[in-house]
């Protein structure tokens, strides 16, 4: 079960990560909101969950913990 992050801790999370990722949809990098941030739980990566400001196509990037 994922563990709940405080409104507090994940606003310094989205600083933590560029703001522009490729979007597969778009096929170029486009500004994204970070929806979700799970936990490593699967060798030592962290799971970001993306959502695409112009099309709204969602992604996940795994980005190694600090």
């Amino acid at each position: 079960m994922p563990r709940l992050v405080s409104s507090k801790s994940f606003a310094s999370v989205i600083y933590l990560f560029p703001t522009l990722v490729h979007c597969p949809t778009c096929d170029v990098p486009q500004p994204m909101h970070i929806n979700g941030v799970q936990p490593a739980l699967y060798c030592g990566k962290d799971t970001v969950f993306y959502q695409c400001t112009k099309c709204g196509n969602e992604t996940t990037e795994r980005v190694p913990t600090q």
